[in-house]
């Protein structure tokens, strides 16, 4: 049984302020947060954990909580943990990110981002839409996913109006 895992944790947010001569909304423990749960599943659970943003230290791979984390290298690492090029599926994939989550509300439309270190809504760049997200999932040929978001307005996630996951397979479990 293969079991594989992405763990994300972004503590640096240059161009997330209030106002633009505010200081950044760099968070403090996001990236500890990713490496402690990538341990875990490494050590009990035997997966295969890859680290986002990446840091080798003393030949050992972890979560670096001072490099950044742009958009397209995020997206690209989450479709090739559900979308694996290689013939070998995992038959459980699990993802973990802890970050910035920022919603967008307009036009009668309300959407969930995972933010980006690269994230400037001033300039219409939100992050990864979780809309997205949800396509991913549901296109993907894996057949055990495990979504775990700690970050503000995750539960985007959850919002079912444009895309039926196939609810009957379904398990939601409410926030603590």
């Amino acid at each position: 049984m293969k079991s594989e895992a992405l763990v994300i944790g972004i503590n640096q947010y240059p161009f997330l302020k209030n106002t633009p001569k505010s200081r950044a909304k760099h968070v403090k423990t996001p990236a500890a947060d990713a490496e402690a749960i990538g341990q875990l599943l490494e050590q009990y659970g035997e997966f295969q954990v890859q680290r986002l943003p990446v840091i080798n230290q003393a030949d050992e791979l972890q979560v670096n909580p001072q490099e950044l984390v742009k958009l397209e290298e995020l997206k690209q690492t989450i479709t090739e943990l559900f979308h694996p090029q290689s013939p070998h599926i995992p038959d459980t994939a699990v993802l973990f990110f802890a970050g910035h989550g920022l919603r967008r509300s307009g036009d009668g439309v309300t959407e969930g981002y995972l933010a980006t270190s690269d994230t400037l809504p001033s300039r219409d760049r939100w992050g990864l839409s979780l809309q997205w997200l949800r396509q991913i999932l549901h296109d993907s040929p894996v057949r055990q996913q495990i979504v775990w978001l700690d970050c503000c307005h995750s539960g985007e996630l959850l919002n079912f109006a444009e895309t039926d996951l196939g609810l009957n397979n379904f398990h939601k479990i409410s926030p603590v």
